[in-house]
């Protein structure tokens, strides 16, 4: 269960980052089925996934809105220091909620809009590493929907 969720963050964090990057524009993803390896350490335990995921960019869209509210209620103010058309990097500082006192480092590097390599260092009250590598796989199977996940071991989550 705790996999879960930490995997859940992870994409979460990762579709902020997408979704907060300004010019120069970075590719639109691809909509359908993507397969993301993730690596996590997190108060000093690895934790290693791969699962499937279906997305749409409506969804990311959607996850965009719920991360500003996040990032509002946390009092987070985001500096993007570098970007490019296929990579941005920024920084982020919280000041209130459960992520006050954190700074976030991301770096995003995309392969078109198919691909992208995300590692993400966030330090405060503990320090996490996150390293995602996503790539999309074809069009989602018609069983599964825009934000349902299939993880490594064959269980099912809805992820709206």
């Amino acid at each position: 269960m705790i996999l879960r969720s930490i995997v859940s963050i992870a994409l979460i964090l990762a579709s902020i980052e997408i979704a907060s990057a300004d010019e120069p524009q970075l590719p639109v993803m691809k909509d359908g089925l993507w397969q993301s390896h993730t690596q996590m350490v997190l108060q000093g335990k690895k934790y290693d996934t791969t699962m499937k995921r279906c997305r749409s960019n409506e969804l990311d869209k959607s996850m965009k809105s719920s991360a500003e509210t996040l990032r509002k209620r946390d009092k987070c103010n985001e500096v993007v220091a570098q970007k490019s058309p296929g990579s941005f990097s920024s920084e982020m500082h919280c000041d209130a909620g459960s992520m006050a006192g954190s700074v976030t480092k991301t770096t995003m590097i995309y392969k078109g809009d198919t691909s992208y390599h995300m590692e993400q260092h966030t330090t405060g009250k503990s320090e996490t590493v996150t390293i995602v590598d996503e790539n999309y796989l074809g069009s989602c199977p018609a069983d599964m929907k825009p934000g349902d996940v299939v993880m490594a071991d064959g269980k099912r989550m809805n992820g709206q």
